[in-house]
């Protein structure tokens, strides 16, 4: 079903408008972005069941100067977020429907847009909106220690930081992006690609460790002049951000892990590492597979290098459950229901050995953030951390 994505509000003197909305709720905006297409320059509020989409002209031939100097400032459009913009097309085609464009454009805030034209719906113009999955950012590279790392920002630096950590083969623009995007109205977001992930480097001498994940992490924050954070990781970074919040306990807020382990097997390990062999992907996999290829500059030799991290794993981890007793901060611990690789056993233990931790046990069966839904996971996480 559609939902309400934003509502669309035409300014004339947008420094004003602003200022009065901050009167009326506090809020600044989270996001200014210029649209040239649309020939228009976008200011996003956050307005928590919806965006409100304040609509700065760029010039006299924008769409959004025609409609203030005929109908002055106010509502301009309702959009709706859909999951396929080209199905919603031809649906509302064949319900007789008008629309503005015969393909889907691009617009602000990563979307790709149409709109209904306003003769069919009483006067109201409709958009429909997408957000692609992978995300088109441009990264901040960062130069650090050997080689480079990946950095992405979003939101405002005024409001608290959260730095997101991805798990082993992950990378920001194919799985962290859809979660920092709903992050990122209340907060200042951050993410890194670790070493040797996306569109950081791969290490040229040594291994890839905990340790030195845990020092791109802290080289994240330093290029977002961030002193502390709260740190959400999933899987490998969840133990990437336990390791930084017992080198770095002064830079850590709060902690919020997603499928953590820490003890692992012989028999866990090697399941692990059958899923991180391309050969075999190629041949079993050729859609994950290809999709690895496409996520990371050096995806074999990512690979081959973190097929021998996880084989470390049984003996890198001994008493580690042991060590978190360090750990103050306030950690919330969440565990899939039906996870294949990792079982709920092993997250309750994280959340049993942390001084100051809950449990929380979410829906699903794929180890995959995409495959939880963020309706459930980008609540639970601002409450966390003291947004909502």
């Amino acid at each position: 079903m559609p939902r309400l994505e934003h509502i669309g509000i035409a300014v004339d003197e947008v420094a004003a408008v602003l200022d009065r909305f901050e009167d009326l709720l506090g809020e600044r905006p989270y996001k200014t972005e210029p649209v040239a297409d649309q020939g228009v320059r976008t200011h996003f509020l956050n307005a928590d069941s919806a965006k409100l989409e304040m609509l700065e002209a760029m010039g006299e031939a924008s769409p959004v100067a025609r409609f203030v100097e005929s109908r002055g400032e106010g509502i301009h459009h309702l959009a709706f977020e859909v999951e396929d913009l080209e199905a919603t097309m031809d649906r509302l085609r064949a319900a007789d429907l008008p629309l503005l464009s015969d393909a889907p454009q691009p617009g602000a805030d990563d979307k790709r847009i149409c709109f209904v034209h306003p003769k069919a719906t009483h006067g109201v113009l409709v958009e429909f909106c997408e957000t692609p999955p992978v995300a088109d950012w441009p990264p901040h590279t960062v130069a650090h220690r050997d080689g480079t790392l990946a950095v992405y920002e979003r939101g405002r630096r005024a409001r608290e930081t959260i730095l997101c950590l991805h798990g082993a083969a992950g990378c920001v623009r194919h799985d962290l992006a859809p979660l920092m995007r709903r992050l990122e109205p209340r907060a200042h977001v951050v993410g890194v690609d670790l070493s040797g992930h996306g569109a950081s480097s791969m290490p040229p001498d040594g291994p890839l460790t905990l340790d030195r994940f845990a020092d791109d992490a802290r080289a994240a924050l330093d290029a977002a002049e961030t002193e502390s954070a709260h740190v959400f990781g999933f899987s490998l970074g969840a133990s990437v951000a336990l390791r930084l919040a017992q080198r770095t306990p002064e830079r850590v807020r709060r902690l919020a892990l997603l499928s953590p382990h820490l003890d692992w097997t012989e028999a866990e390990s090697e399941a692990l590492q059958s899923r991180l062999d391309l050969d075999t992907l190629r041949a079993n996999a050729p859609d994950r597979a290809a999709s690895l290829t496409a996520r990371h500059e050096a995806p074999d030799r990512l690979l081959s290098h973190l097929r021998a991290f996880v084989a470390a794993l049984p003996r890198a981890t001994e008493g580690a459950l042991d060590s978190l007793a360090q750990i103050t901060a306030p950690t919330l611990v969440a565990a899939l229901d039906d996870d294949p690789l990792f079982p709920l056993d092993a997250t309750r233990a994280v959340q049993d050995s942390l001084p100051d931790a809950r449990w929380v046990v979410l829906p699903g069966s794929t180890h995959a953030l995409s495959a939880i839904p963020l309706d459930v996971l980008a609540p639970l996480l601002r409450h966390h951390f003291g947004l909502s």
